[in-house]
């Protein structure tokens, strides 16, 4: 009977044993998940670019390189201090109407379009993430996606087409957490091009002013009907001269002067030399242009109806092509049917330049933005 109640005891305490093994192993399994580091918050978010990626970028973005201007000029209309490069050197005309941060920034060139920035040059800056706004198609994607697998830095395509404007504001008000500035700029856009079309679809065909855009040191460079640099004279019911196929709507077109005798503008607008770092005055391409004996027949030169677009801080007419080509539409609008498009052109750049650009112009700053570029 002892041999049994012994038996009985052992077994007893094996099965307490048991209990305690099991029950401190438990324990020592629930401390290790309670004294777990809690999992990290992600630092990035997936989004959907306006080409249909998918790509990875970080929710806080505060250091962005725009690979060609039109998306630096949209950036800088936004927040000017996200972005940590530019694409050109500023004139001293451009610099005065924009902060001088913007000025200290390096100059990195373009990417992906155009590739005259080193890539060794955008990893040493380490942007957050990297712009590409211009022309979507299938063939810009895959250049993006090769130069974003190469940089392993995040790639997003914006549209840029001047008429996706509002869209393009919202997209990167969302983007970059500027969701009400975006938002207001977008809408002034939404509503000068809106008012641009109505008018525009009013104009008789016949009754188009035909439009020269005159490029180069001559004026005999230019930019063909529909391409992305001379868009301005169809988005406001003019005519573009230049009917000539070209391979990209980027590309540039070299005339002769038979040619340019022949199509016969009726009105010209010229780069202002000044824009790109050059001297003004009788070298301006307006004078040439007025002064070119070759030329005096030209119905727009007889006329004097040669004006220069307003540059500063960015070309309202298309080089860089930007978002400052909405004030552009206004004024172009106003020059070739005043009528039509009855603004205060003043008053309207004023306003501009205030909302885009956060700058107040004086009466002096006017005269000199619009040095040849009104009618008289």
């Amino acid at each position: 009977m002892a041999k049994k109640g012994f038996k009985h005891k052992t077994l007893a305490m094996v099965l307490s044993l048991l209990l305690i093994v099991t029950a401190l192993a438990g324990c020592s399994g629930s401390e290790k998940v309670s004294n777990s580091s809690p999992e990290k918050e992600s630092t990035t978010i997936t989004i959907t670019d306006m080409s249909g990626r998918q790509v990875v970028v970080p929710k806080e973005i505060e250091k962005v390189y725009s690979a060609v201007p039109i998306g630096t000029v949209m950036l800088y209309t936004i927040n000017p201090h996200k972005l940590i490069a530019k694409n050109f050197k500023l004139s001293e005309l451009e610099k005065k109407y924009t902060i001088k941060e913007h000025h200290d920034l390096p100059v990195l060139g373009t990417y992906i379009m155009g590739d005259t920035a080193n890539e060794e040059d955008i990893l040493k800056l380490a942007p957050d993430i990297i712009i590409y706004a211009g022309i979507i198609n299938d063939s810009w994607k895959s250049k993006v996606e090769e130069a974003q697998n190469r940089l392993e830095i995040p790639i997003v395509m914006v549209d840029g087409n001047l008429k996706n404007a509002p869209a393009a504001y919202e997209f990167m008000g969302k983007l970059l957490g500027e969701e009400e500035k975006a938002k207001e700029l977008g809408e002034y856009c939404k509503n000068t091009l809106n008012e641009a079309e109505k008018i525009a679809g009013k104009i008789p065909e016949d009754a188009k002013l035909r439009v020269y855009y005159a490029c180069g040191e001559d004026g005999l460079m230019t930019y063909a009907a529909g391409n992305i640099h001379s868009e301005l004279i169809e988005i406001v019911g003019g005519r573009n001269i230049a009917e000539i196929k070209v391979g990209s709507p980027y590309q540039s077109s070299r005339l002769s002067m038979e040619q340019l005798i022949k199509w016969d503008p009726q009105l010209i607008v010229s780069n202002k030399v000044e824009a790109r770092g050059g001297e003004g005055g009788s070298s301006s391409l307006r004078s040439k242009i007025l002064e070119n004996s070759s030329l005096n027949n030209l119905e727009a030169v007889k006329n004097k109806e040669v004006y220069e677009i307003p540059c500063a801080p960015f070309s309202w007419f298309g080089q860089p092509p930007s978002v400052a080509r909405i004030l552009g539409i206004k004024w172009l609008g106003n020059l070739l049917y005043p009528e039509e498009f009855n603004y205060d052109i003043e008053q309207e750049t004023k306003e501009f330049y205030k909302l885009f650009y956060s700058y107040d112009l004086s009466e002096q700053d006017l005269d000199e933005l619009m040095s040849n570029a009104l009618r008289k």
